[in-house]
C-alpha cells in the first residue's frame, strides 16, 4: 500500500506559496493605485480651492486681504507630498501655476499676480491674497504668508 498524502504535500505547499505570493503582489499594486488616485484627488482639490480663493478675493472690495496659513481661519491648501513647491509664471495676462512634479498638470488663474516666484509645500501651501488695483485693473496679489 502506497502513502499518497506524503507525496502530494510538497505540491500543496508550493501551490499555497504561489497563491499567497500573487495575492501579496496584487495587493501591493492596488494599494499603490489607491495612493496615486488619492494624490490626484488632492491636487484637483487644491486646483479648485486655489482658483475659488482667487475669484472670491477678486470679487471683494479693494484692499481685502485673505490669509491662508496655520494661524488663520483659512488653513493652508493641501498638496500631494510629491509636489515640493508651486511656481508661478506669467502667460498671456494669466498666471500659470506650475507644480514641481511634472506628473501633475499646470493650470492658469485669471486676475492673479504673483509677487513671489514660488511657494514651498510645508504640510500645505500658505499664502496671502490681496485685492488691489494695478494700471486701472482689479487684480489679486499673491504673497508669501
Amino acid at each position: 500500500m502506497q502513502k499518497r498524502g506524503i507525496s502530494e504535500q510538497p505540491f500543496v505547499y508550493i501551490l499555497i506559496v504561489i497563491v499567497l505570493g500573487l495575492v501579496f503582489i496584487f495587493g501591493i499594486k492596488q494599494i499603490n493605485n489607491v495612493r496615486e488616485l488619492n494624490d490626484k484627488a488632492t491636487y484637483l482639490e487644491f486646483k479648485s480651492d486655489f482658483t475659488k480663493a482667487v475669484e472670491e478675493v477678486y470679487n471683494k472690495n479693494k484692499g481685502t486681504i485673505v490669509t491662508y496659513s496655520i494661524k488663520s481661519s483659512n488653513k493652508p491648501l493641501l498638496l500631494p507630498k510629491d509636489i515640493k513647491r508651486i511656481s508661478f509664471e506669467m502667460l498671456n495676462g494669466k498666471v500659470k501655476v506650475v507644480p514641481s512634479d511634472i506628473s501633475y498638470e499646470s493650470f492658469s488663474v485669471e486676475h492673479l499676480r504673483a509677487n513671489s516666484a514660488y511657494l514651498e509645500n510645508k504640510k500645505g501651501i500658505s499664502f496671502v491674497l490681496e485685492n488691489s488695483i494695478e494700471s486701472g485693473e482689479t487684480v489679486v496679489l499673491l504673497q508669501n504668508a
